[in-house]
């Protein structure tokens, strides 16, 4: 166990709707992202000690509105920076992605804290911003490889793509191990981490039982 993704669920006032957290984003102003990562960031804040004694990182998703305003504001990006087991994650879709270091927002972002790609191969985007050295840790998109895996060629496809993103970040990891299936057949890869339904998510006030199971 390395790191822990934040994952926030919407639903209507009474519960009993889930709303697509997609949707929801997409609908929030700039205060309201703000507002939501700041919540985020409380909750991660109140067991710090947690990632801290058990040398734990934790992902916040990253939007492109949260980045402006702690790009732009000292105090804001002070506040992140004394959380150092703190990671920030971010997709392909990410505005102007294929720039990678041309990127001058994203290129800062890297030098102020460490990044998360969470969808290599999701289709969205090149392979620059990897080549770049932006990403601490690079994940493999979940529907990429349960698509893959079914390919007599994802071995040596696989393997390539380790030899060609390893010296570029510090960890791989594999996402969509759903079933015991495909982690059998994941395992001889020797990913650094792995992600998917075999560890479900927990409420935030469960995530010690973690690191007991």
């Amino acid at each position: 166990m390395s790191a822990f993704e934040l994952i926030t669920h919407f639903s209507s006032e009474d519960g009993t709707v889930r709303i697509p957290t997609s949707r929801v984003i997409a609908q929030l102003t700039e205060e309201q992202h703000w507002q939501l990562f700041s919540e985020q960031l409380e909750l991660l804040k109140s067991c710090q000690h947690f990632f801290i004694q058990h040398k734990l990182f934790a992902w916040l998703n990253l939007t492109p509105h949260v980045a402006t305003l702690l790009l732009d504001r000292d105090n804001f990006a002070g506040e992140l920076l004394k959380y150092p087991f703190i990671e920030l994650l971010i997709n392909e879709n990410y505005p102007h992605f294929n720039e990678g270091k041309d990127n001058r927002d994203l290129l800062s972002l890297s030098q102020m804290y460490p990044l998360v790609l969470g969808n290599l191969g999701a289709g969205n985007s090149t392979m620059k911003a990897v080549f770049d050295g932006l990403f601490t840790r690079v994940m493999l998109d979940k529907s990429f490889i349960q698509q893959q895996i079914t390919h007599r060629s994802f071995e040596p496809f696989i393997r390539a793509i380790q030899a060609q993103i390893s010296p570029c970040c510090n960890c791989i990891i594999a996402g969509g191990i759903d079933t015991p299936e495909i982690l059998a057949q994941i395992i001889p890869f020797d990913f650094h981490a792995l992600q998917g339904c075999l560890w479900p998510a927990v409420p935030i006030n469960q995530i010690t039982t973690l690191v007991q199971r």
